[in-house]
């Protein structure tokens, strides 16, 4: 296996999803029905869906995973939403990016005029309460190990990607999503262990 000393420095790589939109149906139902029922009316939020949460109703993206040659590395598929023009803390998923650095992002619904963006910015140290964006986070959870930026420090930003299309997504560099309407908006994004460094790093 190869050793990598410096996190991947790629943003995004867009990937060509040919039924997305049955998919989004088949997610849209499970969002509501299963996941996050008060959806519409709910304030941003990262919540972690793990793998067995939704592979039995949702057959379609499941089979899409399977077409990538992933489906045994797929753990969990955390709903990432955005509401109200409420803004999200820019973040990284997990401090330590040999565990954590690749998230597969689909949009679900509400995704045209959103975006992933990047950031150059300065992390806190030691991980902040994040039970406001994360509602199964725990302080005692090893593998929950988000950063958030140092308050009151300059951030800039140097890329973004708009979510009204899937792509992989660089979660080691400080990012948020971003939305320029006031809509329930909701993208699935998939992780994998191990992580997908030897497809991926570059």
């Amino acid at each position: 296996m190869i050793k990598h000393t410096e996190k991947p420095s790629w943003f995004y790589k867009p990937i060509q999803v040919d039924n997305l939109e049955e998919i989004q149906k088949e997610l849209i139902s499970v969002l509501y029905n299963k996941l996050i029922p008060n959806f519409d009316t709910a304030i941003p939020m990262f919540k972690r869906i793990k793998r067995e949460e939704i592979e039995p109703f949702a057959p379609l993206y499941v089979k899409f995973i399977e077409s990538l040659g992933l489906l045994d590395k797929w753990v969990a598929s955390p709903i990432i939403t955005t509401n109200y023009n409420i803004s999200f803390p820019i973040h990284v998923d997990n401090i330590d990016w040999v565990e954590n650095s690749y998230g597969l992002n689909l949009p679900i619904i509400n995704c045209e005029n959103t975006y992933t963006v990047w950031y150059d910015a300065e992390l806190q140290e030691f991980r902040d309460d994040l039970t406001d964006i994360d509602p199964n986070a725990t302080a005692d959870d090893p593998r929950h190990k988000a950063r958030l930026v140092k308050p009151n420090t300059p951030v800039k930003e140097i890329a973004r990607w708009h979510m009204k299309d899937p792509a992989w997504i660089n979660v080691s560099i400080p990012h948020a999503p971003v939305s320029e309407h006031k809509k329930p908006r909701a993208v699935i994004s998939a992780r994998f262990e191990p992580e997908l460094h030897d497809i991926l790093y570059k």
